[in-house]
């Protein structure tokens, strides 16, 4: 599955106005968390961000950062993830958390 997103003021609080991209992708979860920030580039986005690249996988890789034109607040970015493995992976998480939540008391 893959999806585009777009940010607007006020999505993040800690991000407020024109930032220059380097800096809103430094601060990006996905360049904190592992998930995968994807450089801004042909070869890299082929490489990373295509169901192929994260299928049977849990990653999230985020790319194609850039600025919307109607403004430099407004921001877009793309992502892809294995939709059927994510499907699969949250009962399953859900059922261990129920189960070490009875065992601990």
């Amino acid at each position: 599955m893959s999806a585009q997103c777009v940010a607007k003021p006020g999505d993040d609080p800690q991000v407020e106005g024109d930032l220059p991209l380097a800096e809103i992708e430094r601060r990006s979860p996905a360049a904190t968390t592992g998930s995968g920030l994807v450089p801004n580039t042909r070869e890299a986005s082929i490489a990373g961000l295509t169901p192929a690249a994260v299928g049977g996988t849990l990653d999230i890789p985020i790319g194609r950062v850039r600025k919307l034109t109607m403004g430099g607040e407004y921001l877009t970015a793309f992502t892809v993830g294995d939709q059927l493995l994510w499907g699969a992976a949250e009962p399953i998480r859900r059922m261990l958390r129920i189960l070490a939540e009875r065992q601990r008391g």
